[in-house]
């Protein structure tokens, strides 16, 4: 299926994804589902999650969110983050998922990159830690366009 294809490049093409222990666990129709283990390595100061490390982990399924919404059209698109916010909510214990949502209408993204050559939108995360307790929300702005030559 298309969404393992992804699965599989991201994998493949994001070593920082994998030294992280970051596993994507699930692609939709502009939805994703991540996850990273509970690591001493990943660790900061207080014993938990470090905020890069959950950072990553949200652009992750930001990432995934939005290829599984263009899955048919991304092998021939140029994907770049833009811009992103992160909004810490409570500390984050043990092992983290995050659960990524393209929150707008696909077909209207698919029609004004066909019409624009070029598309932006945002992308919404939610962190959850191993009790899930919510640990973050996440914006990431993502740009499509064409693969260039």
């Amino acid at each position: 299926m298309v969404y393992d294809r992804i699965k599989q490049q991201m994998m493949d093409t994001l070593p920082l994804v994998r030294t992280l222990g970051i596993r994507i666990d699930e692609i939709g129709n502009g939805t994703a589902q991540v996850s990273m283990p509970d690591d001493q390595k990943l660790h900061n100061h207080l014993g938990t999650p470090h905020a890069g490390a959950l950072f990553t982990l949200a652009e992750t399924a930001s990432g995934a969110a939005m290829a599984g919404g263009f899955a048919e059209l991304i092998p021939v698109l140029r994907p770049v983050a833009k811009e992103s916010r992160i909004q810490y909510q409570k500390v984050a214990k043990g092992a983290t998922r995050a659960v990524g949502r393209v929150p707008g209408d696909l077909a209207a993204l698919k029609a004004e990159l066909k019409a624009q050559g070029k598309v932006a939108f945002p992308v919404e995360v939610d962190i959850f830690d191993a009790a899930g307790t919510l640990a973050a929300q996440v914006q990431v702005e993502w740009y499509l366009s064409e693969k260039r030559s």
